[in-house]
Order: structure tokens, then C-alpha cells, then sequence
């Protein structure tokens, strides 16, 4: 099994070349059978069209959806997958295997509920269908490709598995590359390269001695600047590594120095308070002693009411109790003079703790905004390398992209002269140098010319008569 994935603009054109006549290939010749999936009709060329105008109907769709129609259009609405047995599993392959291996195609590449037609050929040794998938969703945004590629060779290489074949070993191979994390999907040779290895396939019998060396010195050349550009790779992820790493470093020790340094003042001014903090405990411990001694008297209660009235009114207290209230409730009852007391002595507490997260608060505000000075300095200077990273790194890019030109051009004009210098068979003149179209119908009309005549139409006669 080899599934291959394509995608185009285009359900009409598609349709045509896989529905109908193609060159000297009749349609009924070519199309075993066919069928739809997710479709209300089994007719082919309705099929087509219908998944056509839903794809044109994505704007509307969107708008139905509540999806905003921006950004780039996306035209390639067809997605085009294909999957081919090997030749020897044409007498014994059915129907029922091609739509299961479907099934598990579209499922691995999440379109087992799309809109799809099926086209099954027949017109070549390998057995093969071709499955058109419409990308739009119901909402009108389109199918994700992202992994397909993967997803169906793993899907492959489970279905050759099941099937106890091996037709396709490279694939066992690739499966344990992509575990280790090495791409496996490699592009595909341009036209003008296949072109050009097409002429030297031709020149073959001419003289394989100088096309084989002239080749091998082309295969070390290709080697040689294959390995620079990997080595190019490398080390542009290694500088973009280093640089990413030491900008993270850099930040991170300016973040751990600004919190050391608001750490050794916050320690700094909590030991400056602590003579005041002993003082205070001092003066507590004092007062309650006096306030314990006057509690034996009626007089010393009196004064341990007057010593603890709060007076003091401040916005952030709220509404305070009157005078005269807190001098009556003093007097009649011990737990409230008490309870003055303690409230006196918390106030002072609160005051003093106010005063010392205010200094730490007013010392800390500058090592907060000198570290954010040296982070944003260092974002700066993080950006402006980065641009310039970039921008030498596109130069060496550039220049190993026209080195691969400057390669490719050279080895075309080896050839070419290779293929100039050497003494060309017969074969190889009429394939570089192809007779034109009066030669072609010159030759024609004198091969007519030396058959017999054939047999006449009493038919045609017959009906001119």
C-alpha cells in the first residue's frame, strides 16, 4: 500500500481527468467503479458538484457560524488522496479490502466524515483509487492538514502489518526515524532536474566511462555542500540556542540580584526598628505593672481610665466611641480598663509596624525600578541581536542557496558538454533532436504508400448506391 496526498483549487478539473476519457483511454476502460461518502447522491458528476458549491459557499458559512471572514483566502479546497496496491495483489484484491484500507485512510487523516467520492482504476498493473475529499467543514473554515503526512504512513505501515506484507521496507525504516526525531519527508526532484538526468540516462550508451566519472565527481561535489549546509544548520540553531540562553540568564540574573538586594534591605531596616520595638515591649511590660498596681486602689482605677481614654480620631479608625461613654465603662467594670489598656498598646503597635513597612516600601522602590530599567535595556539589546543574527544568517543562507545553483548550473553544462563531445547513437539523435511535424507526416504518407491496398467497403457502397 502507498497512499500519496495532494491538494488543489479545482473539484471540476479533477473529477474530468479521473471520470472521463483521457487521451487514447476510454472512461469505461479506466473507471472500475465508483462511490460517495457523506453525500446524498451516488452519481459522480453530481458529487462533484455539490461538494464545488459548498466550497464556494464558505463565506456564507462562516457568517452563518459566527467565524469573522478575514485574513488570506485559502483556494485549495480539494484534497486529493490516493492509494495503490503492488501489481501482485491485483488477482487477489477486492472491492471489500479497497473500502476497508479507504475507511482506515480517511480516518487516520481525521476526514472519515467528510464529503468524499471515490474513483477505483483499473487501467494500469497496480491497483489504485482516487479519493476527492472536500476540506470545508460545516462551519467553513477548512479540514487541517497538519501531520497528515506522518499519520498516513504510520496508518501504512499498520495496514502492511496486518496484511503480513512487506512490499514497501523503507517504511519500517522511516517509522524508526521519526521515533528518534529525523525527517523523513523529503521534497521532490524539480522538472529541470529530472530533465537533465533524462539526458544523461540517454547519452548512457555513448560513452559510460566519462559519464560515470563525470557523474561521481558530481556526487562528491553535491556530498561535500550537502554536508556544509547541514553543518550551516547546525550551527545557526546553536547560535540561536546560545543566544536565547543567555538572554534567559541574563534576565534571570538581574531578577535575582534586584530580589538580594531588596532582601538585604528589607533585613537592614527591620534591624534599625528593633531598638524601637524593644523599647516599646519595655514601656508595655512598664505600663501594665502601673496599671496592675493602681487596680488596687479606687483612685489609682480612676487614673488607669484617664491614662487609657482614646482621644485619638483618624479616618482609617472609623467613628470612635465618646469620652464620656469610655470613662463610664471604665469605671464600672475592670475588663474594660483592661481592655483599654490592650487596645492602647496595639495602636502603638500598629503605628510603629506602619512606620516600618513604610521605609521598607520607600527603600524598596528604587531597586524595583533600577530592575526594570536593566530589563528593559536587556530586552533592547536582546532585540537588536536578534535582528542582526538574523540578518547574517540570511546572508550565509543566501550565499549556500547560490552555491546550490552555482552547483546545479555547473553540472548542467558538464553534461551538456559531455553529451556534445561524445559520438550519439541513432536513439539519442532522435530523442534530443525530434523530426518536426511535416517530416513526420512526410514519413507517414510514405509508409501508406508502400502498404497494399485493402480490401474494399461493399457496405459503404451499398449505401452510396
Amino acid at each position: 500500500m502507498t497512499p500519496k496526498v495532494l491538494h488543489g483549487r479545482s473539484f471540476k478539473g479533477a473529477a474530468a481527468y479521473l471520470l472521463h476519457d483521457v487521451k487514447n483511454k476510454a472512461a469505461a476502460s479506466r473507471v472500475a467503479w465508483t462511490m460517495t461518502r457523506n453525500l446524498a447522491t451516488r452519481n459522480p458528476d453530481t458529487a462533484w458538484r455539490v461538494m464545488a458549491a459548498i466550497a464556494m459557499d464558505s463565506s456564507r458559512l462562516k457568517k452563518d457560524a459566527g467565524i469573522k471572514n478575514t485574513g488570506r483566502k485559502q483556494t485549495n479546497v480539494v484534497k486529493h488522496l490516493v492509494l495503490s496496491w503492488h501489481p501482485d495483489e491485483k488477482q487477489t484484491l477486492t472491492r471489500d479490502d479497497m473500502e476497508a484500507a479507504i475507511e482506515g485512510a480517511l480516518a487516520a487523516i481525521g476526514a472519515q466524515n467528510r464529503q468524499a467520492l471515490v474513483i477505483a482504476h483499473n487501467d494500469t498493473k497496480h491497483p489504485h483509487v482516487h479519493i476527492l475529499i472536500n476540506r470545508v467543514l460545516e462551519n467553513g473554515t477548512l479540514l487541517s492538514d497538519a501531520y497528515e503526512w506522518n499519520n498516513l504512513q504510520k496508518w501504512a505501515l499498520e495496514y502492511q502489518r496486518a496484511r503480513q506484507q512487506n512490499y514497501c521496507p523503507q517504511r519500517e525504516l522511516n517509522a524508526e526515524a521519526r521515533n528518534r526525531g529525523e525527517p523523513t519527508k523529503h521534497r521532490k526532484t524539480p522538472r529541470p532536474l529530472i530533465e537533465l538526468n533524462a539526458l544523461i540516462a540517454a547519452s548512457a550508451n555513448d560513452n559510460p566511462g566519462r559519464r560515470d566519472a563525470l557523474t561521481q565527481t558530481h556526487m562528491q561535489l553535491a556530498r561535500g555542500l550537502a554536508s556544509r549546509t547541514h553543518a550551516l544548520k547546525q550551527r545557526h540553531s546553536q547560535q540561536w540556542a546560545e543566544l536565547q540562553t543567555g538572554e534567559a540568564q541574563k534576565r534571570a540574573g538581574i531578577r535575582s540580584a534586584a530580589r538580594k538586594e531588596q532582601a538585604a534591605t528589607r533585613r537592614h531596616i527591620i534591624e534599625t526598628f528593633q531598638p524601637q520595638w524593644k523599647a516599646l515591649k519595655h514601656r508595655e511590660a512598664a505600663e501594665r505593672a502601673r496599671f496592675a498596681a493602681s487596680e488596687q486602689s479606687a483612685l489609682g482605677r480612676f487614673s488607669n481610665v484617664f491614662r487609657t481614654l482614646d482621644i485619638g480620631r483618624a479616618a482609617i479608625d472609623g467613628v470612635k466611641r465618646p469620652i464620656l461613654t469610655q470613662i463610664w465603662n471604665g469605671l464600672r467594670s475592670s475588663a474594660e480598663r483592661e481592655a483599654m489598656l490592650v487596645k492602647q498598646h496595639q495602636a502603638r503597635r500598629q503605628e510603629l509596624e506602619l512606620a516600618t513597612k513604610q521605609r521598607i516600601r520607600d527603600a524598596l522602590a528604587p531597586i524595583i525600578f533600577r530592575a526594570r530599567d536593566n530589563l528593559a535595556i536587556a530586552a533592547r539589546t536582546y532585540d537588536k541581536a536578534r535582528t542582526d543574527l538574523a540578518f547574517v544568517q540570511s546572508g550565509e543562507r543566501a550565499q549556500t542557496h547560490a552555491a546550490w545553483n552555482a552547483l546545479l548550473n555547473r553540472r548542467e553544462a558538464d553534461f551538456n558538454a559531455l553529451a556534445a563531445s561524445l559520438e550519439r547513437t541513432s536513439a539519442f539523435n532522435e530523442t534530443a533532436a525530434p523530426k518536426t511535424f511535416l517530416g513526420r507526416m512526410h514519413d507517414r504518407a510514405r509508409d501508406l504508400d508502400r502498404l497494399s491496398p485493402g480490401p474494399s467497403n461493399d457496405n459503404e457502397r451499398e449505401r452510396e448506391d
